[in-house]
């Protein structure tokens, strides 16, 4: 069972070309396990899911529910080409769900890790510092208060190391302002120059630890939208609509997807095994899915951003391309 849980992670459980079993045990319960269980079995066996992957998942799930007895939203994904996967999503509220389908569907994951991005938080004082990674790792450092710039620079080493481990681009700090621009000074510049931070004062408890990670992440967001009105639109550089958007993935042409949540469920796309093999159409050698699912799946495994916008200014899905490559001549 795997708690935590990664963009990596999802690219592993939207691979299959073969259906996969997406199953989310939601947040609000109004009836025991056995009889949400019961329903959640029933719509895997309806939608073609042979009676051991349905056994496979009931077992996994009924042991991530002792692990985590008030766990918010339990996701689990298993198939013929994935084994069982079941991941802890604090903060996650959903209903209760199941689909046997392709791909999997992970779209409401992708909404809840944009929310948590990797990020290092540091707490920096005149005679110790603590930092906290986004495993919930802990860095105890302790100096003499009469030597804390040389004991703010061990701690920024040791902050660079934690942010490269965990390719974060969060610094979330705490402390005076002498103290701490005594370590962002210390970090070496190329860590400065790809880290955002966001300064606390003194508060660096976990829920302003959540607070500002999320704020972040907001931020982020409202810059590629930003960018795809701007640079997009205004250099024809964005694309809008499942027909241009999936040409645009065919082609290799997209930065980043943007896709809206909560998602169509009546919108469908094919798709090979190839991650450029994406179309609207029908086509003997592809497979159906909700037209979310295709392009995220597609976007995943090429390696192409994708952002999960709740109030979409356009249909549903859409993307920002790069720019065509322009041939100098001497």
């Amino acid at each position: 069972m795997s708690s935590r849980l990664s963009l990596r992670d999802l690219v592993d459980v939207v691979r299959p070309a073969r259906p996969v079993a997406s199953v989310y045990l939601g947040s609000t319960p109004l009836l025991g396990w056995r009889a949400r269980w019961t329903r959640l079995s029933d719509q895997l066996h309806s939608d073609g899911a042979d009676a051991e992957l349905v056994d496979t998942v009931g077992e996994v799930l009924e042991r991530a529910r002792a692990a985590y007895p008030k766990a918010d939203t339990l996701v689990a994904f298993a198939g013929e080409e994935l084994p069982p996967r079941v991941f802890h999503t604090p903060g996650l509220r959903h209903l209760d769900l199941a689909w046997f389908s392709s791909p999997a569907h992970v779209l409401p994951l992708l909404a809840w890790v944009q929310d948590r991005p990797a990020r290092v938080a540091v707490a920096a004082g005149r005679d110790s510092a603590e930092l906290v990674s986004g495993d919930a790792r802990r860095v105890v450092l302790s100096y003499p208060a009469g030597s804390w710039r040389q004991g703010v620079q061990s701690a920024a080493v040791a902050c660079a190391e934690l942010l490269d481990r965990h390719e974060a681009r969060l610094l979330v700090m705490a402390g005076e302002d002498e103290v701490v621009g005594a370590l962002w000074e210390a970090l070496p510049a190329p860590v400065r120059r790809n880290v955002v931070v966001r300064w606390t004062g003194t508060d660096l408890t976990p829920t302003r630890i959540a607070t500002e990670t999320l704020a972040a992440a907001r931020s982020w967001t409202d810059d590629v939208l930003a960018d795809f009105h701007a640079r997009g639109r205004t250099h024809h550089l964005s694309v809008e609509g499942a027909d241009d958007t999936l040409a645009a993935l065919a082609a290799g042409r997209l930065d980043d997807l943007l896709v809206g949540y909560p998602e169509d469920f009546t919108a469908t796309a094919w798709y090979g095994p190839s991650p450029a093999d994406v179309a609207t159409g029908w086509s003997p050698t592809r497979r159906c899915g909700l037209l979310a699912d295709v392009a995220v799946r597609a976007a995943l495994l090429s390696g192409t951003r994708v952002h999960v916008i709740t109030s979409a200014p356009f249909a549903d899905i859409g993307g920002l391309c790069r720019a065509p490559l322009t041939l100098v001549r001497s």
